[in-house]
């Protein structure tokens, strides 16, 4: 007869290691967790930061300042604050429509009277990359608006004028903002989903004083709570068709 044996954390012939029920569920999760804050972290840096590279290289902008006086400087003034009713002003054009929207206007032109011509054909693209330079350069200014289109077919039903005299800039917002509410509360369903497994596989043992999960499961469980002593346990394990030391 073996002799009565003091309770251990730890079943004989067990490794310390053995991770308790529920255990790799709870890793599996928090690994989502893990891998869905970084995507939100990059997602947040892409939207506070962005995009505006060629406005850190001062050869491009001045580079792009020539290019400006010699094609833009006749309408837009040298200054580039535009006349009223007739060319708009691009100082601080960058921000209201991002480096993407001037693009598009100096390649594209604009169907207006007078009209602006499109560049596309005029300028390399390194060229078009170093005038976007100068004017993201440019200090704030006042927003002189030119005219409007006048092909209301062209650009989506007039998205060019929304861009050009800023309307469009708060919609992009607000779908920016969207997105990132639905990913924080994608965030927080999976950090909820994580707590609420933790929950289940702590309070299981407690259903009416029996241990949830398999019979070797439980029964480990009862023996690292000292429910049972060794004997009973080396005979219980017996019982289920386990080989014991």
């Amino acid at each position: 007869m073996l002799g009565r044996y003091v309770p251990t954390r730890n079943p004989p012939g067990e490794s310390s290691a053995r991770r308790p029920p529920g255990s790799r569920r709870r890793a599996r999760c928090q690994q989502w967790v893990g891998t869905v804050a970084v995507i939100a972290a990059i997602g947040i840096a892409a939207i506070a930061w962005p995009a505006q590279t060629a406005a850190q290289e001062p050869e491009a902008v001045q580079r792009g300042e020539e290019l400006y006086q010699a094609n833009c400087a006749m309408c837009h003034g040298a200054d580039a604050t535009g006349m009223m009713g007739m060319h708009p002003a691009l100082t601080g054009v960058v921000d209201r429509l991002s480096l993407e929207g001037v693009e598009v206007t100096i390649r594209n032109g604009r169907n207006t009277t007078p009209p602006m011509p499109a560049f596309d054909a005029t300028l390399t693209d390194d060229e078009i990359a170093d005038v976007l330079a100068y004017l993201d350069a440019l200090p704030p200014g006042p927003r002189n608006f030119g005219p409007r289109m006048t092909d209301r077919d062209m650009m989506d039903e007039g998205m060019m004028d929304r861009m050009m005299d800023g309307t469009m800039w708060p919609w992009m917002l607000l779908w920016l903002a969207v997105g990132l509410v639905l990913l924080i509360l994608a965030v927080v369903a999976i950090v909820w989903l994580v707590r609420r497994s933790n929950s289940d596989a702590s309070g299981s043992g407690h259903r009416d004083g029996r241990p949830g999960g398999s019979a070797r499961e439980a029964l480990d469980l009862r023996y690292a709570r000292g429910e049972i002593d060794r004997d009973a346990y080396v005979q219980a394990r017996r019982d289920l068709g386990e080989p014991t030391a």
